[in-house]
């Protein structure tokens, strides 16, 4: 009888095991499936979906200026780039036919950039400030 017991009880555990293997492989391959569908788009994708402008803001000597500020000229909108001189800016609530960009910075000449929202996304590239004369 005990015999029995512990035959059935190891049984149940092997099957309890099996499951729970199923289960967890087939929730880890969706996972996998979902981040590479998500990685797979990369910013084209995003860019495409949305009236995003990005770019590069250099200094003369091509080195990248993190903290530059990138702003919709008479507007609240704008942003800043990253340590790499990397921006995105989400132009989506804007109607108007073009749109001015400043871009400036401390102890540069700001430059502006005038966009047709009809032609949004739009990468412009590398952006190079000059130094400002003192």
């Amino acid at each position: 009888m005990k015999n029995s017991i512990n035959k059935a009880h190891k049984l149940y555990q092997r099957k309890l095991k099996f499951s729970i293997l199923t289960v967890l492989f087939l929730f880890l391959g969706g996972l996998a499936f979902s981040i590479t569908q998500l990685t797979s788009a990369g910013d084209g994708a995003y860019l495409e979906a949305k009236k995003i402008v990005k770019g590069i803001v250099l200094s003369q000597d091509k080195s990248p200026l993190p903290g530059a500020i990138i702003i919709v000229k008479n507007e609240d909108t704008g942003t800043v780039t990253d340590i790499k001189g990397n921006f995105y800016l989400d132009l989506e609530d804007f109607t108007s036919e073009e749109i001015t960009l400043q871009i400036s910075m401390i102890d540069h000449e700001s430059t502006d950039v005038v966009l047709k929202t009809k032609n949004l996304p739009k990468d412009l590239g590398k952006i190079t400030l000059k130094k400002e004369a003192k």
